[in-house]
């Protein structure tokens, strides 16, 4: 699934390098004429979103700042100083030297765990004995002649079924660590993410003025590579800036306008008793569903749609966000114990948050997959 990450960043005031720039923009044009003439070529694809969001030595600084914050949390990295070796030695002991199994006996005297591929895929134990699954021209569970050959081992042994513990190991696809003598796997126990970018499915992460130097534009998503973020007359829409350059107050009366306009369609739809054109949703008795949930009820005020769908008055920043990420700490939504006592929403945690930050921090939206 993709997530998106508020990264706070602290970088001093950067100085453009416009002899670099230029390389890197004309770099680009190369590659985009390239893919014009091949345009079915991924690797082109993915170098010209990479460098499109690299044209300015502010966001170059600002993708390795970002490449810092985020090492540690990946969840791929092969970088010891954050691994942790997860011991599975005992546990495969007791499951090979205690452990019993329900098996199958093959026709040709082959005996396999009732939960191997061969078998699970196609057939089912059922009353003691093995059952096809989807046979017939109705595809149902029937004891063919195949399966009337198999002969089912309950609790079978797994000292039997292997002739070594080595060789139970290997079965189970559990390494053996020659560092540490023992079986199991390395692993980052902070890892939160397998790919990243800056921006990707949000690019219109902050409202600053056309004025403003210093923002990234990140790399689109193929979801939004060709969509054209509408801005109010004078602004751009950015997924990087420092603090004291997003227009926040902006930003909520240009949300708060947009989802009116939204909630206004949506009742039109449910007068009309029919979704618009384009949209996929479904219009009911009750409201307006949109995969399964509803986002406009018959009646609903514009104050409760905004305060449920939308713009709560409450949140001081006017952005939505699934985690806090800096050179300190991950926080994360999903940490918040929902109806708590005395506990904090997610926004308040948020709002503090960003409060206790210096105007020049530099605010980034990072989307990433796990």
């Amino acid at each position: 699934m993709h997530f998106i990450s508020l990264v706070a960043v602290e970088m001093p005031k950067i100085k453009e390098n416009q002899a670099e720039n230029q390389k890197v923009k004309k770099c680009l044009e190369e590659l985009r004429e390239a893919y014009k003439q091949d345009s079915k070529n991924i690797v082109l694809e993915l170098q010209i979103e990479r460098l499109s969001g690299l044209t300015t030595e502010f966001a170059r600084a600002l993708d390795y700042s970002v490449c810092q914050i985020m090492k540690p949390y990946d969840a791929g990295t092969e970088d010891p100083k954050y691994l942790e070796f997860d011991d599975r030695t005992e546990e495969l002991e007791d499951a090979y030297f205690d452990g019993k199994t329900d098996c199958i006996r093959l026709p040709n005297g082959t005996i396999l765990e009732a939960t191997s591929y061969y078998f699970w895929d196609k057939f089912v134990i059922s009353d003691g004995k093995v059952f096809q699954q989807y046979a017939g021209p109705l595809h149902h569970m029937k004891r063919t002649k195949k399966a009337k050959k198999m002969m089912v081992l309950p609790d079978y042994p797994r000292t039997k079924l292997f002739k070594t513990f080595e060789e139970y190991a290997e079965e189970r696809g559990v390494p053996f660590d020659e560092q540490k003598e023992r079986y199991g796997y390395w692993y980052n126990h902070n890892g939160m993410w397998d790919w990243y970018s800056i921006g990707g499915r949000w690019a219109d992460m902050f409202l600053v003025k056309d004025t403003c130097t210093e923002f990234s534009l990140g790399e689109r998503s193929w979801c939004n590579s060709e969509k054209d973020f509408v801005a109010p007359e004078g602004y751009r829409w950015v997924c990087a800036a420092r603090k004291k350059d997003i227009d926040w107050q902006k930003m909520r009366e240009w949300e708060i306008k947009k989802r009116t306009e939204w909630y206004e369609r949506l009742q039109r739809m449910f007068a009309d008793g029919k979704p618009e054109e384009q949209f996929s949703g479904i219009v009911d008795e009750k409201g307006v569903r949109y995969y399964g949930e509803y986002i406009y009820y018959k009646g609903e005020s514009l104050e409760s749609y905004m305060e449920r769908q939308a713009m709560p008055k409450e949140w001081k920043y006017p952005i939505c966000i699934h985690d806090i990420v800096d050179r300190d700490d991950w926080q994360s939504k999903d940490d918040i114990q929902v109806g708590a006592e005395q506990q904090k929403s997610w926004h308040t945690i948020l709002d503090e948050y960003i409060d206790s930050l210096s105007d020049d921090t530099v605010l980034v939206g990072v989307d990433y997959h796990i």
